[in-house]
Order: C-alpha cells, then structure tokens, then sequence
C-alpha cells in the first residue's frame, strides 16, 4: 500500500490479575523504512488520510492482525483480539464496506465472533447514528464492543447508554499517578462503579507502576494494559508469557500485603478514636449541662482531629456549633446548630449498625477543603443518646 514502508502488526499484552494470565492482545501498526527505522503509528495514519487511502489501510491492518492472531487463537479459544477502528470508517460505514472485510476473515479462519473487540473512539464520532448503527449490528453478529480511551476527550457517559460497551478502557490520562490523584481516583471510581451496573468490564490503559496498578485494584479493576507489563511486541513467545505470569504474582502479593496494611490503619483508627470518645463523654457530661467549651482543648491536644460535633440520636439534628480548628477558604462552611444530618452516612449508618460506630471512606471536608474521614459513634449522657463525630486529618 505504501512503496518502500514495510507494515507490520505488533500485539500488546492485556492482563487478567484476577485470572493470573494473559487475557487478550491489542493489535498495533508500525511501519519500518528501508534501513528498517521505525515509523510510528501517527505518521502511517497522517500519510494514509493524505492520500485519502485511510479506510483502505484501516481494513488492511484489521486483516493482517486477525490472521496473525490465528496461531494464538488456536494455541488459546479463551484468548481475545482487540482491533481498533478509525472514526470516518464507522461513520462511512453505511457507505462503504470496508468494515465487513474483517468479518469474512474472521469466519474463512474459524475464529469465534465472542473472541474479537472493536474497540470505538466514541469521543472522535460526531454522527451518532451513524455510531448506533454501527455498534449494534457488530454486536448482533456477537463481537465485543470496547470504548477506547474512555475519560478523556469528549468521553461522557451519555454515550455508554448509546453503545452499550461490553468493555470500558479508561485512558492513561486517569490513570497516570492517580495514587497521588484524589480527584483522579473518584472519578476512576465513578467509571469503575457505572460500568459495573451497565455490565461492562473497565481496563485501566497504559499502566506503567506497580502504585497505578494497586490504586486501580483498590477501586475494583482486573484488566490492565501497559508498559509496566509489556510494550507491543512483534512475538509474544514462551520466555514473555513467564515474565507476565512473574509480574502478575509479584503484584498479587503486593496487594494482599496493601489490603493487609490498610486493614491494620484502620484498626488503629478505631481503637484510637474509642479510646478518644470515652475521654470527650467525661470531659462534657456534668449533670445537666454540656460543657462543649473543653472540646477545644481536645482539638488543641490532637492535631489529626479538624471538627468534633454532636448530633441529637433521635432527630438527626447538630445540637451545637461544629468546633472546628481552621477554615482557610470563605467557600466552605462548617455545620451549624440545629442542621440536619439525617440523609448523612454518618448518622443513619451508625444507628443501624451493631457497633454503633461508623468510618467513613476518604473525602473531601465541605467544611474546610481539606482531606478526611469522619468517625461517628453512639454515645450516652444523662440517659440521653447522642452520635459524637470526628473529622480526622488524612494525608
């Protein structure tokens, strides 16, 4: 197609954690010159737009891979085939077939339809029609259907309920130091968690440290693809598939250690935070009267404690104004007597558990901006009962 550029096809790994083995390859084009020096990707798709030949290499390219996937197919029916497609093939689709090229060569060879993912660059397509149309009758015929890059871009979730992925790959641009990334994480959370309740399976893209991969295990994902585990290469032999399996085990462990770690934080948490309550129910409890005062004194005495507040057991209202040790920001403002707390975790969580005390996830304080976890637990003075909270400083 293109004189003196040799096109080939290279397939990067996509790993199963949970399953501890390789789930599926993505198939990726390189081009090489005559002195076979490297021609990315990028410049093999400008110069096929430039020639106006885009849809013709776009076919070409899916054949190739699926015929080299063959072998490995044939080695492994489980395995799958990632092809990605280009956004004027979709929306040319009813006009031209160069997209049902790769179905005939996908039923010559035998392979099952359940084994190939077309993956869509939703963000790219304007014509949602066109999109629909598409999506629908691949996965009729029983292909996979993948978004690509989902997180980036244009990417909404409007357009999940328009396709229906099977399969929801989050861009690296989430993913990159997102262990270092509160708002990156939450997001990624939100993804991971709707994808889940279309059905869809998330992979997180293009990961390259062993911290992105425990974070993106941490928010409940099992596939992943990146560096960390292997670039795109032109053969995946026997000595590849036992250096995966090696780093798949190593994380494995890494993360029961994290899980372990995380458990015994909390633990300390807890046992720290009782310990505290009992000193602040005899520090206020004096016959009739609440002295709430002394509660600066124990937020003077606890760096880590940013709010302590009480709430009526019975009504879910704040019996006082929230002691707070610093507001930096006119935006946040910390609760108030009398404000209703009834709809909060904190509240309904702890009076319907058996422990009578709640720990909330980390968030951040609409109260001072600040990163937090509250801790609430049932407290009684003077035969009455109250839920006692603590908003506790997280790194």
């Amino acid at each position: 197609m293109f004189s003196n550029i040799k096109i080939k096809v290279y397939f990067q790994p996509i790993i199963s954690i949970k399953d501890k083995k390789i789930f599926a390859f993505e198939a990726l084009v390189r081009g090489f010159d005559k002195k076979n020096n490297l021609i990315t990707p990028d410049i093999l798709l400008e110069k096929a737009k430039k020639d106006k030949v885009i849809e013709e290499f776009d076919n070409y390219i899916r054949q190739k891979a699926i015929r080299k996937f063959k072998n490995y197919y044939d080695e492994d029916e489980n395995l799958l085939l990632f092809l990605n497609f280009e956004s004027s093939v979709i929306e040319k689709s009813e006009k031209y077939n160069f997209h049902l090229d790769f179905v005939k060569e996908v039923e010559r060879l035998n392979i099952n339809k359940k084994n190939i993912v077309l993956e869509i660059k939703e963000d790219t397509i304007s014509n949602i029609k066109a999109l629909n149309t598409f999506c629908k009758k691949h996965k009729d015929l029983g292909f996979i259907i993948a978004i690509d890059d989902f997180g980036t871009g244009y990417s909404s979730f409007d357009r999940l309920a328009i396709i229906q992925p099977d399969i929801v790959k989050i861009d690296r641009s989430l993913i990159s130091n997102i262990e270092n990334n509160y708002i990156n994480s939450s997001i990624l959370k939100s993804i991971v968690d709707i994808s889940n309740k279309i059905g869809a399976l998330t992979l997180a893209e293009g990961v390259e440290t062993k911290e992105e991969i425990l974070t993106c295990m941490k928010n409940h994902i099992e596939i992943y693809q990146g560096f960390y585990f292997e670039k795109a290469i032109d053969e995946i032999k026997k000595e590849i598939k036992e250096s995966l399996l090696n780093k798949i085990n190593i994380i494995g462990l890494e993360y029961k250690d994290a899980v372990k770690k995380h458990m015994k934080t909390k633990q300390a948490i807890l046992r720290r935070m009782k310990h505290l309550t009992k000193d602040v129910v005899k520090t206020i409890s004096f016959e009739q009267n609440f002295h709430l005062e002394k509660l600066e004194l124990v937020l003077k005495e606890n760096n880590n404690i940013e709010a302590i507040y009480l709430i009526d057991y019975n009504l879910g209202n704040q019996i006082n104004d929230t002691l707070i040790n610093n507001i930096q920001n006119r935006f946040y403002k910390a609760s108030k007597h009398n404000d209703d707390h009834n709809l909060k975790e904190y509240y309904y969580i702890t009076k319907e558990s058996k422990t009578k005390e709640f720990l909330s996830q980390k968030y951040i304080s609409k109260a001072t901006g600040s990163m937090c976890r509250t801790y609430s637990k049932t407290i009684k003075i003077n035969q009455n009962r109250f839920i006692l909270c603590f908003d506790i400083l997280t790194d």
